[in-house]
Parts: C-alpha cells; sequence; structure tokens
C-alpha cells in the first residue's frame, strides 16, 4: 500500500473502513483516518492501494469538496431547482470530513440521477412537441400546394430539427419534389427531398449543391433525401426562387 502522510515511513495494517493502525520503532500505536484513493492489480493476487492519512486526507477531503461544489454547479446549469448540496465544515476531526465527503458524494449521486430522468423526460416531451409543430406545418403545406408538381416552401423562424421533421411529416402527404428552408439565430437550414421515382429527373443532392451557395452554405447528400445550411438568412427568398426553377 502506498499511503501519504507527514509522519515518517510507517508499517501499516487497514483497520475496518476508515482507520489506519500504524506501528512505529518505538512501539506507539497510531490510528489515522484515512481515504483509499486507487486500487490496482500490479501481479497475480497482489494489488497495489494508494491512499491519504492524516493531514494528508483532510487536505485531500478539501480539494474533493471543491470538486463535489463544481459537479453540483454543472448539475444547477442543467437543472436550477435541484436540492442544495449539503455544506461542508472544515474544522472538526478528518473522520468526520471524510464523513462529510461521503455525504455529499452521495447526496450527489441520486442528484445527477435524478437530472438525467428529468432530461430524458424533457426530452422525450420536446420531440413530440416537435413532431406535433411540424404535422401542422406540413398539413398546411399540403393545402397550398395543393395541385403543384413540387413544394418549395420557408418554414418560419425553423432550425434544422423543425424543418427535417417538416420534410418527413410532408413526404407522406405530398408526391412531389421538396425544397424547404427555415432560418433561426441567422443559421439557414435547407432540405430537399425527392420521391425515388423522379430522381431521374431531379436529384435532391445536386439542388442542394446548386442553392446552398446562395445563402453563403454548402450541403449534400443522396439523390432522394439532402440537406445543406449557411448563413445567409437574408437571402432565403432568392433561394426558393432558384429552387422553383430547378424544379419547373
Amino acid at each position: 500500500m502506498t499511503l501519504s502522510n507527514s509522519s515518517a515511513k510507517n508499517t501499516g495494517t487497514l483497520c475496518g473502513f476508515c482507520k489506519l493502525v500504524a506501528h512505529r520503532a518505538d512501539s506507539t500505536v497510531i490510528r489515522w483516518s484515512f481515504r483509499i484513493l486507487r486500487e490496482e492489480a500490479i501481479a497475480a493476487g497482489t494489488r497495489r492501494i494508494e491512499a491519504v492519512a492524516g493531514d494528508a486526507a483532510g487536505a485531500w477531503a478539501k480539494g474533493e469538496a471543491a470538486r463535489q461544489k463544481e459537479k453540483f454547479e454543472a448539475l444547477t446549469r442543467k437543472r436550477p431547482d435541484i436540492p442544495g448540496l449539503p455544506a461542508f465544515e472544515t474544522n472538526g476531526e478528518t473522520a468526520e470530513i471524510l464523513k462529510q465527503i461521503d455525504a455529499r458524494a452521495a447526496h450527489l449521486e441520486k442528484i445527477a440521477a435524478d437530472v438525467r430522468e428529468w432530461e430524458k423526460k424533457t426530452a422525450k416531451a420536446g420531440e413530440a412537441e416537435l413532431r406535433s409543430r411540424a404535422a401542422q406545418i406540413a398539413n398546411q403545406l399540403v393545402v397550398s400546394h395543393a395541385g403543384r408538381n413540387f413544394c418549395v416552401a420557408e418554414v418560419a423562424n425553423a432550425d434544422a430539427k423543425l424543418v427535417q421533421a417538416v420534410a418527413d411529416a410532408l413526404k407522406s402527404k405530398f408526391s412531389g419534389p421538396i425544397f424547404l428552408a427555415g432560418a433561426q439565430d441567422g443559421n439557414v437550414a435547407l432540405i430537399a427531398a425527392v420521391p425515388k421515382e423522379l430522381t431521374s429527373n431531379f436529384q435532391a443532392n445536386k439542388l442542394i449543391q446548386q442553392i446552398a451557395p446562395i445563402v453563403s452554405g454548402k450541403g449534400g447528400g443522396r439523390a432522394e433525401s439532402a440537406q445543406g445550411a449557411g448563413k445567409g438568412a437574408n437571402k432565403i427568398g432568392e433561394a426558393l426562387a432558384k429552387a422553383r426553377e430547378l424544379l419547373s
């Protein structure tokens, strides 16, 4: 065992969970609170244990408390309403300080699990809301493009996820080529979709390759489905006009 402590060399024996019994040359028996930091196999039947004891354990605990605070703050950025982290008191015996660290660690573990579960539920709710909104927009586009051979449109205030979701919802409702554009926070998303039976006349990847530069972007994909992105949100109108020209 490798043990860090301010005292001189001692031979140690692990006693219970958190005590070290050291037998010094003068036969004095000293008990330290300690914390195992690392354990690994170094040979068959032999393991190396690295630990800190005494003052070194107290110093380690203070550093660990700071790391725990950082983890807690990271969790609060994800979900601000989580229960607070138990206070860390540096005054007292090392054994009591280590108990505080253990209690905080258990608290953090539970909070982290709760936050992960909350994130999953939030993501599912967000996905459901996205699909619902996309379906509504797709239905509106079907009505507004009834009788047309292609659908070229802008999805207002839409990021790439929403534009893609609208295109996916639209594919089963519209039989012609689809070209959609959306912009949010200055970022432009382009989606092109062409039914397989029409790819001899139109290719989604070629549409994107010709139109994306208009919005200072680029993209690619397959003949049936392609995506692009750019920064020129003020050029979306021009991009849609080019799409109508290419699909006419």
